[in-house]
């Protein structure tokens, strides 16, 4: 499967005891968790009614949506191999931003400009940023997912590795039952519960579920203008900021200091021009005092990017390092720049390798995070650290030469 299908699962960490789970959306009270986790799945189901029923759910909605809810084992198989992809920026972004995506996103904003300029008034959020989610998540909605949502819904908060995120998002689902906004019988998305054709969880639905062709519903799989509505409602509350922009595409000289790079390492524009970074579009005339970071997806042989605070954004949305400068590129792309430039950037190292990288790593006191072969923010401060002290550019991108001073 892509993936990226299960992407706005958050995983949420217990803290304080019984108190609450946080999650990026807010607050999960251990109440919502109704029922311990294995066990029966039928004991299981008869808790969950007994917990609609304290959220006021009227029993012709939860009856119904039980009658239709099983246990599939295939849910959890998939849960359990479910990985990070491991393709470099340029290959993962090769492939997403595509000549379908770019010619029926431009046809679809101008088919929906109507509904994209309400949204942009209503929540400020530009129709290129909700087309370009639109695209990865299920093409326009070609791609919605085939699993009962029910019961994926049900199995996972059945199932002990996170009962504190599905168990909620469960009863939500018999919630939009009950408002008729999905299908008890009918209803299917994609293995880990997202629904419609801007995927998102059932609890996120009931919050931010716009009706936006005014039939009284929120058909996030059927309606279109739903779907934007709803996801333009989402986003504005996550906190974009009306007419700024969230990435913009820059070119570096040869001697550039690399390790300024990264997350954590922002400046204001007026600082970024002075070390000689140039924007490729446009000029450092304005705003001079916004603050951004700059970015290098694949390295110093790759493409450069400088983001604002409207890429946080993105990461809330998925916290995928490489889908999410993915996303906000082709949104640019949408607005009708073009495709980003690079110079011979070095590949990823493969699985094998980025192991071994981690493992010696590790050896060496570097805090690596997982030993899983993926190059994740952990791996990338510990390579950056690893470069500073061989006196290597510190891109923050590990290559062999890097691999092979770690061996000897």
């Amino acid at each position: 499967m892509k993936s990226f299908i299960s992407k706005k699962i958050k995983e949420i960490s217990l803290l304080l005891g019984l108190l609450c789970f946080f999650s990026s959306s807010g607050v999960v009270f251990a109440s919502d968790v109704f029922a311990e986790c294995g066990g029966d799945f039928q004991v299981f189901l008869e808790k969950a009614k007994k917990h609609a029923q304290k959220k006021g759910v009227s029993e012709k909605a939860i009856s119904e949506a039980l009658k239709f809810t099983k246990f599939n084992k295939k849910i959890i198989e998939m849960d359990r191999r479910q990985k990070s992809f491991k393709m470099s920026f340029m290959d993962f972004s090769g492939r997403a931003i595509n000549n379908y995506r770019l010619v029926n996103g431009k046809k679809n904003i101008k088919k929906h400009s109507n509904i994209f300029e309400q949204a942009n008034r209503l929540f400020g959020v530009p129709a290129e940023v909700i087309t370009a989610f639109w695209a990865m998540e299920t093409d326009f909605g070609a791609v919605q997912g085939e699993f009962h949502t029910l019961s994926s819904l049900a199995t996972l908060g059945f199932d002990c590795r996170r009962p504190e995120l599905f168990q909620p998002e469960f009863i939500a689902a018999i919630q939009l039952v009950e408002r008729g906004d999905i299908d008890a019988e009918k209803t299917t998305g994609a293995w880990a519960g997202e629904i419609g054709q801007v995927q998102m969880l059932p609890k996120d639905i009931l919050e931010f579920g716009f009706d936006g062709n005014g039939d009284g519903k929120v058909l996030l799989k059927e309606s279109a203008e739903d779907a934007i509505m709803t996801a333009a409602n989402l986003i504005g509350h996550m906190g974009w900021v009306k007419n700024e922009p969230w990435l913009d595409e820059v070119f570096l000289s040869e001697n550039f200091n690399w390790q300024l790079a990264g997350f954590g390492r922002s400046r204001p524009l007026r600082e970024w021009k002075k070390l000689g970074v140039k924007l490729r579009q446009g000029d450092f005339s304005e705003k001079y005092n916004r603050e951004s970071t700059l970015l290098l997806p694949q390295g110093r042989y790759g493409p450069a990017f400088l983001v604002y605070r409207n890429f946080e954004i993105y990461l809330k949305w998925n916290d995928s390092f490489i889908y999410t400068v993915t996303a906000a590129h082709l949104a640019t792309r949408l607005e009708g720049r073009k495709k980003y430039k690079h110079k011979n950037p070095e590949g990823i190292l493969t699985i094998d390798s980025m192991i071994l990288l981690q493992n010696l790593l590790h050896k060496r006191g570097y805090d690596v995070g997982k030993i899983d072969g993926i190059l994740g923010a952990k791996t990338r401060q510990s390579v950056r650290k690893l470069q500073l002290l061989y006196g290597l550019p510190a891109d923050s991108w590990p290559n062999l030469e890097l691999l092979e001073r770690l061996s000897n």
